[in-house]
């Protein structure tokens, strides 16, 4: 492929959000590797997050859902992400990360495009993308930040569908969680 594009998501639980994000990237590139972050260190399993994306783009064409392994937006490479707090080993930690994606994991894999959600809410994610922006393109990656999808006037995001569950606000869920996603979650709560 001339373009191949890489998202790395959590996807804790896999929203419409994420499902825009992956939609947007393949209008950019021929296909498109989707990273499920593999550290179980979020509310739902990997397992479950993962079958949530690989069913939820089973109908799009050129695009492979991949465990991310060990050095990719893992708890070695870049733990502040799992506690959500930034310490000072942060700016080393994300320049690690981002570099052993650049040098080691892009070239081998053809990548030339990665793709992010603009994050107006999380600090420590919007560290990463920031850092993102200043090293990717230098090892001939183009970083391609994505305006988050809204819906009921507010940013779909997986926190957001944590706070449903937690109310329960089953209606608004529709709303913000494609089927892959309601299965699982229907399942969790039989």
């Amino acid at each position: 492929y001339e373009k191949t594009g890489a998202v790395i998501m959590n996807c804790n639980p896999f929203t419409y959000g994420h499902r825009y994000l992956i939609e947007r990237a393949l209008s950019v590139v021929d296909f498109l590797i989707i990273f499920v972050v593999e550290e179980d260190m979020s509310l739902f399993w990997f397992e479950e997050r993962f079958a949530m994306v690989r069913d939820g783009v089973a109908d799009l064409e050129n695009v492979k859902v991949v465990p991310s392994g060990p050095f990719i937006l893992s708890e070695a490479t870049f733990p502040e992400y799992f506690i959500k707090e930034a310490d000072e080993d942060i700016v080393q930690n994300v320049e690690n990360d981002i570099t052993i994606f650049a040098e080691r994991i892009a070239p081998y894999l053809g990548i030339t495009h990665r793709f992010v959600g603009e994050e107006p809410e999380d600090n420590v994610t919007g560290e990463y993308n920031l850092a993102m922006k200043k090293i990717l393109p230098f090892r001939g990656i183009e970083l391609c930040e994505v305006p988050r999808k809204e819906g009921g006037g507010r940013y779909i995001s997986a926190s957001l569908v944590r706070r449903c569950l937690e109310e329960p606000d089953m209606d608004r869920l529709e709303e913000l969680v494609p089927e892959s996603t309601r299965k699982i979650l229907f399942q969790r709560a039989d």
